[in-house]
């Protein structure tokens, strides 16, 4: 077991003071993972429309539209949650596009059921209001992931391709404060952007936020940018601003294991907007349909594939090249994504491997 394992989980627990009946749903995840040896889905992120107000540069969504077909219904989303349960998930984060965008944005949010899970969603701001974020406490949403990426208002607002946007996020922190709503600032971070990170974290622990960093991945339009990319060297600092910082947290960080590492299709899921399943939303592969296979039959398959099975300490779409040059790189071509995998020439000697 990991030290700062065990320390970003306590400070996980810490967060979900308002959701008591959420606690025991845990407990059984470690249980079953510790000792019974079996693994457990804990967060499912749903990417449940394609439109965005902003140009962001980097954007990992910008390829999940598709013409001609349509979005998940609500019926299908609670179909698919129920699903999840099953395999063990109480957690759920909503994406985009920008989900608030989404005509049944809160219809959505009431069938994931935030009174006894963990439901939250991923915003840039521009289109929240107060009263959606009143509206939203009141169904039992406790935490908001904002999105920003510079303190410097001129700076952030050009990588996200929106004027006006560093106010926008000011003015929502202050609503979600006045209304005792926690907030998570998602922070996408690379060689490149590490002073700027450090600066977002201080500004984190000013304003009393817990901090979330993704690493860059090349992926979206950010297809091809290879020469950002982490590597090992830069994975060990990154690691030492976790130990220094108890408010700083990621995806590989709260496993059920307690170890640090890729939780992709072993204890998180991806939905698209189409209803492809994905071991994270920045992965540009598809593992199946869940209008065509029930989510336990593509979680089987999915647990099978080489990149998954192996439970890697690390990010995969930042920092295996392998599995970047096979799988990440075979998307560029691609009018949209995921694609399913099926189609990579790779994928058949790595699916039982």
């Amino acid at each position: 077991m990991k030290l700062d394992g065990i320390r970003k989980t306590l400070h996980q627990v810490d967060k979900i003071r308002y959701r008591p009946a959420v606690i025991g749903k845990i407990a059984r995840g470690y249980f079953r993972t510790l000792v019974l040896r079996k693994p457990t889905v804990r967060i499912v992120e749903f990417s449940i429309n394609t439109a965005c107000q902003s140009n962001c540069e980097y954007c990992y969504a910008s390829k999940l539209h598709r013409r001609g077909d349509q979005l998940l219904e609500v019926d299908e989303i609670q179909d698919i949650w129920q699903q999840a349960k099953k395999l063990g998930a109480f957690s759920s984060l909503l994406l985009g596009g920008e989900p608030s965008l989404h005509p049944k944005f809160l219809d959505i949010v009431r069938v994931l059921e935030p009174k006894t899970n963990i439901v939250t969603f991923a915003t840039n701001c521009i289109s929240l209001t107060e009263e959606m974020i009143i509206e939203l406490k009141k169904m039992g949403v406790f935490i908001i992931y904002v999105s920003i990426n510079s303190v410097d208002p001129a700076t952030n607002d050009e990588v996200r391709g929106y004027p006006g946007h560093y106010e926008q996020v000011m003015r929502v922190l202050e609503q979600c404060k006045k209304h005792k709503i926690d907030v998570v600032l998602p922070i996408t971070t690379s060689k490149p952007l590490l002073p700027e990170t450090i600066k977002l974290l201080d500004f984190a622990k000013q304003n009393g936020l817990v901090a979330n960093i993704g690493l860059f991945a090349p992926t979206g339009r950010a297809e091809g940018q290879k020469e950002v990319l982490f590597d090992e060297g830069f994975w060990k600092q990154l690691r030492k601003l976790y130990d220094s910082n108890r408010g700083l947290r990621g995806d590989w960080d709260t496993n059920f294991t307690l170890e640090v590492g890729c939780p992709a299709a072993y204890e998180k899921l991806h939905i698209g907007p189409y209803g492809d399943v994905t071991g994270c939303a920045l992965q540009p592969m598809s593992f199946g349909s869940l209008r065509e296979k029930p989510l336990a039959e593509v979680v089987e398959q999915m647990r099978s594939f080489k990149h998954f099975k192996k439970r890697a300490p690390s990010c995969i779409m930042a920092l295996d090249k392998q599995f970047i040059e096979d799988y990440v790189d075979f998307a560029v071509d691609s009018v949209s994504t995921p694609y399913p995998i099926e189609k990579n020439p790779c994928y058949k000697t790595d699916c039982g491997g």
